[in-house]
């Protein structure tokens, strides 16, 4: 410890201590599992409020530089740095203690829908009733279909009218998420040679990791509609894509929805240059500005060009962990095969509980809640940021989770997210949203989904104090 805190800095005695301890780790002076200094230690050493230094250890431990033992004290956790890349830490500890952690004050990071609206009494009085049944419950608790419940395969298809899509029971396969649907495409077309994927820049970052794994990666700008589709049709005149990967509809991270003409002409160039058109739907029932869901790519696809993915995990809430997938019709009966090989069974409780609970138009009522409650946030969220100095909205959503913010081109998102999470707010770097790990972003992404309006209010607050009192000048960003 021999760097020294400036009393009369702009940026926080809470940062530099941050930065001063996290650089002492970093430089290799410590071995895994050496017990790391004491609060006592630092706070005589800097003169601090032992409460100050408690926050930043707290802050180190989530990071994953150190971890603690009740009564011991704290030790060095290397092993973290050496297994994931630090830029990654932010994803990391949104979920590490999951998307609600009590010790996170302020949650402008979560990407899952409120808990507050998680429909508990129901799940428990439709679980109870089907638990009544015996014979009917012990046949939900053993291996299913592969396909999945044919009951709720047969009630998804009048549910799939709402976004325009006309299909049978047997075109669709259910999955236990929207990793395992992916996985499936990306490894449904066989490894060798590698299939070669185009992606948003940016776009959702397990996505980007999933298809990474399996395919070689190629990317292209997110407009304020969608692609621009000449410089995609050019990129399809130089390289063969065999798939492209898109979230037609308030996209995660920008909020941005394709155009009806744009997606008409993904179809039409997915005929013409033979390529596979990846559907990701899982905001498109968040529509704020509208009556009705907006219309899917899956609705305009006669030539069976596209492979939906709808998760219910938004829509009802993530402990159901099912997944819808609609291959084209010639894939399906090999894609059920092949999943009986990655995911074996989905859960066949919760699968009746979705059917229930879709047939007593009970999800309906709670869609209508959760815009309700959302649009309310999304709107005042909008309103106050236009009067921040130091960024920008990239685009006002009209629906979906996400507002994407540009920084001043002077301020560092990833410097702007540590000073954030310090003060008790926690956002995304834009730069997880990117293919290139090395990815130099000023953007951030803001959540507007786990807060109350109140909570809203002060972490703009925040926000607005950071950006007004902080030092983003070269030395800071060493």
């Amino acid at each position: 410890m021999s760097k020294k805190l400036v009393r009369n800095s702009d940026i926080t005695i809470s940062t530099q201590l941050f930065e001063i301890l996290k650089q002492n780790i970093l430089e290799n002076r410590w071995k895994e599992n050496d017990k790391f200094f004491s609060v006592r230690q630092i706070s005589i050493k800097y003169g601090l409020n032992p409460n100050t230094v408690l926050k930043v250890i707290k802050a180190l431990e989530e990071e994953g530089y150190l971890y603690s033992i009740k009564g011991k004290g704290c030790f060095i956790k290397k092993g973290y740095n050496l297994d994931i890349s630090q830029r990654m830490a932010p994803i990391l500890n949104t979920f590490r203690f999951g998307q609600f952690s009590k010790d996170m004050e302020i949650n402008f990071s979560n990407g899952g829908p409120p808990k507050e609206y998680f429909p508990i009494q129901e799940y428990k009085e439709i679980l109870f009733e089907i638990l009544l049944n015996k014979d009917e419950s012990r046949y939900l608790m053993a291996y299913q279909n592969i396909q999945g419940l044919e009951s709720l395969r047969e009630t998804l298809v009048e549910f799939i009218k709402r976004y325009g899509i006309r299909r049978e029971k047997d075109d669709i396969i259910i999955c236990s998420g929207t990793q395992i649907a992916l996985q499936l495409i990306s490894t449904a077309f066989g490894l060798v040679p590698k299939k070669t994927v185009l992606l948003s820049d940016p776009t959702y970052q397990n996505a980007v990791n999933i298809l990474k794994n399996y395919c070689n990666v190629e990317n292209i700008d997110m407009k304020n509609d969608g692609w621009d589709m000449k410089e995609f049709e050019d990129l399809l005149k130089m390289k063969k894509i065999d798939f492209v990967y898109i979230m037609t509809n308030f996209q995660n991270p920008t909020g941005v929805s394709w155009s009806f003409e744009k997606k008409k002409k993904m179809i039409e160039l997915s005929i013409k240059y033979d390529f596979y058109i990846i559907e990701d739907e899982c905001f498109s029932d968040f529509f704020y500005k509208s009556k009705n869901c907006p219309r899917s790519i899956k609705a305009l696809d006669k030539e069976e060009r596209v492979f939906y993915i709808k998760t219910f995990s938004k829509i009802v809430m993530p402990a159901l962990a099912l997944t819808m997938l609609i291959p084209p019709k010639k894939y399906t009966e090999s894609f059920s095969l092949n999943k009986y090989f990655i995911d074996t069974t989905t859960s066949g409780i919760n699968q009746k509980f979705l059917e229930l609970y879709i047939k007593r138009g009970l999800l309906d009522k709670h869609l209508e809640k959760l815009r309700a409650n959302l649009k309310e946030k999304m709107e005042y969220m909008v309103e106050k940021l236009q009067k921040i100095k130091h960024l920008e909205i990239m685009h006002i959503p009209q629906g979906g989770f996400f507002i994407w913010i540009k920084l001043a081109n002077y301020i560092n998102s990833e410097k702007f997210y540590y000073k954030c999470r310090l003060r008790g707010l926690s956002v995304l770097p834009g730069f997880v949203f990117y293919s290139n790990s090395e990815e130099v972003s000023s953007k951030i992404r803001i959540s507007t989904v786990s807060s109350t309006i109140e909570e809203v209010e002060r972490g703009l607050e925040i926000i607005q104090d950071v950006l007004n009192n902080c030092d983003f000048s070269e030395k800071d960003l060493k």
